[in-house]
């Protein structure tokens, strides 16, 4: 039991020492890079090639044509039309294909989610990943009507976001007039919305979406989804083409 109390006395002892250090010499020579790891960074390279060619091959890619230049602004864009109009397709064919028993009533695509405009012309794979650089996927929603009130509150205190199936009258502030699959808000019926992952979380002062009744994770990433949309059109021989269509307006 001695050796502890020893190692202690000599710590305190050398703690209490005030002798200074000085740098006096400094020495200092080039070291060659080892060929060995020089090979190794070529064998590297030259694994990893195959993927980034395979990668610039396909963000590459052109899946449209577009006849203009499609820009966010609010109270509406053309921009944030099109993605919400994709959101609110593919959450229904969701519900279709998975056989759910409803189908969604409203899609809502945050401004700050799309973070570049869309080029005039080609439209490539690349172009999307720049205007949706996150890993966020499509879920459902279920609300009460006193939710979905708040949150579209929340959408009139903005200024206007991305939305799709609803028209929203913006007052001030506030709410004006609201109508849900054309007929008018009714704060005593349950709403289903197609949103991202991040936004159902309470992301981006959604915090309102947390008091869900339900949630429907699909696993898709919503990016996945604007790409194949765009591909779909493109197959079709049509250009993408953004509309304005007073769904959200200043009364």
């Amino acid at each position: 039991m001695r050796y502890p109390f020893i190692l202690i006395v000599l710590l305190i002892n050398l703690l209490s020492c005030r002798t200074s250090l000085e740098l006096s010499d400094v020495e200092a020579e080039n070291i060659s890079n080892d060929s060995a790891l020089q090979a190794y960074n070529v064998a590297i390279a030259d694994l990893v090639a195959p993927y980034r060619e395979n990668l610039e091959e396909d963000m590459s890619r052109v899946i449209s044509i577009s006849n203009e230049e499609l820009t966010r602004a609010k109270p509406e864009s053309k921009l944030t039309n099109l993605v919400a109009d994709i959101l609110l397709n593919s959450g229904k064919a969701f519900c279709r294909l998975t056989g759910q028993d409803f189908v969604p009533d409203v899609a809502y695509v945050n401004y700050g989610g799309l973070r570049v405009s869309l080029p005039r012309g080609t439209i490539t794979v690349g172009n999307i990943y720049e205007l949706m650089p996150f890993e966020n996927e499509m879920v459902l929603l279920k609300l009460s009507g006193a939710t979905m009130e708040q949150f579209v509150k929340q959408i009139a205190i903005r200024g206007g976001d991305g939305i799709a199936g609803m028209r929203l009258g913006i007052e001030g502030s506030q709410i004006g007039s609201l109508e849900i699959g054309e007929r008018d808000f009714d704060k005593n019926k349950d709403y289903w919305v197609v949103t991202n992952d991040y936004i159902a979380a309470g992301g981006d002062e959604m915090s309102m979406l947390i008091n869900h009744k339900k949630l429907i994770a699909t696993e898709l990433k919503i990016r996945d989804l604007v790409i194949e949309a765009f591909e779909a059109e493109h197959q079709r021989g049509r250009r993408i083409q953004g509309i304005l269509d007073g769904r959200i307006y200043y009364e």
